[in-house]
């Protein structure tokens, strides 16, 4: 074989590896990658890198000082999991105290993918809180939602200048986060630590803001801003346990009409209950029932409200991105009802939930019968 020949199999076979990797990667003008497509199949909701531990049970507590007070982080990976975009994904729980009082608790959806160990930011629900009690939910967002879309949270192979972005949701979560070093010595609370990882986060929604955070090799996040770590491991900090909740069985056994009393107030299908129930919810009578009971209770959270009605554009479908004549009954049904539930809707979350969902499933309607 000739040299030229061979020279030029060799462009053609590095040409075709090349590709996407450049199609997985793209990057903004300012160098940070924006653009992440991993197949669905090669994430999981449970691993691990050198940085990130992403396995139920395990915690990081940090303290330190906030303008002068002192405030604490408390991170927990709950053994519950969460499907964003069509990936199920691990819930990790942040929970912040500013002298003694909360507030900020975040749920946040994470994925790792098995063959590269990065691990992928899909979103969060956020409730702020004023003198004890619930003032917003700044900053939430959903993969896949209103033009979001998952970013990357820690490479799995670190490189200093390695730049990408944390969070993707259009004018409202754009954090982004370039490693600067991976050879800082830091004494905490938790300990000394060598050779830690140090990123520099910025965002273009606040061009001003710039923060530092490190991490340690098997540990994680070891200093947030003036936070630094206390303790780490598994189960350290029990979180208290959730009120007791009626069986799925009774739920279902309620009408979709009926409405809540005072004697039944405090009724609470569980949301994972609930969840499976979404996916039935047009084709199956029950499932349907205990659905129902969920979003129309008050003790149900707005954010799990929303993303129960919401989904109905995304659980029950095989692939909601690419719906198939056969996905045409189902479609219907839901929308159908739709416009059954939502001029009753119990709250203006409700409402702009159907309305969104609504929106969705028409638009797959559209295509199913564009031909």
């Amino acid at each position: 074989m000739s040299r030229r020949s061979l020279l030029a199999i060799m462009s053609i076979v590095f040409a075709t590896v090349a590709l996407p990797a450049v199609v997985a990667r793209a990057a903004d003008a300012d160098g940070f990658e924006d653009h992440f497509d991993v197949k669905p199949q090669d994430f999981a909701s449970t691993g691990r890198n050198d940085f990130f531990i992403l396995e139920p049970g395990y915690q990081l507590i940090l303290e330190g000082t906030d303008n002068g007070k002192p405030a604490r982080l408390v991170i927990t990976v709950l053994n519950e999991t969460r499907k964003v975009d069509g990936v199920e994904t691990r819930i990790v729980e942040e929970r912040e105290t500013l002298d003694g009082k909360p507030i900020e608790v975040s749920r946040n959806f994470f994925a790792i993918d098995k063959n590269t160990k990065d691990v992928y930011y899909f979103g969060e629900e956020v409730d702020e809180y004023k003198d004890g009690k619930i003032a917003g939910h700044p900053g939430a967002w959903q993969s896949g939602k209103k033009g979001a879309h998952y970013g990357l949270m820690m490479p799995g192979a670190q490189r200093i200048g390695a730049k990408f972005y944390q969070e993707i949701a259009p004018k409202v979560a754009m954090d982004r986060s370039e490693i600067v070093s991976n050879s800082e010595q830091v004494t905490a609370p938790a300990g000394e630590f060598k050779d830690c990882l140090k990123t520099k986060e910025t965002t273009p929604l606040e061009p001003d803001d710039t923060e530092y955070k490190l991490y340690a090799k098997g540990v994680g996040l070891i200093v947030d801003a003036g936070l630094k770590l206390v303790k780490h491991g598994e189960n350290i900090e029990p979180r208290a346990a959730a009120k007791p909740q009626q069986p799925a069985q009774q739920a279902a056994a309620k009408s979709p009409g009926k409405t809540h009393t005072p004697d039944d107030a405090n009724v609470v299908v569980p949301v994972p209950v609930a969840r499976e129930a979404l996916d039935l919810v047009g084709a199956d009578p029950a499932a349907e029932a205990i659905w129902y009971e969920a979003i129309n209770d008050p003790a149900v959270s707005a954010h799990d409200r929303q993303d129960l009605i919401e989904d109905l554009n995304e659980n029950g479908f095989p692939d909601p991105k690419h719906v198939t004549p056969d996905d045409l009954p189902l479609v219907v049904s839901r929308l159908e009802l739709i416009e059954q539930l939502a001029p009753d809707a119990m709250d203006d979350v409700n409402a702009d939930a159907f309305a969104e969902a609504y929106k969705d499933l028409n638009n797959m309607l559209k295509r199913l019968t564009a031909n």
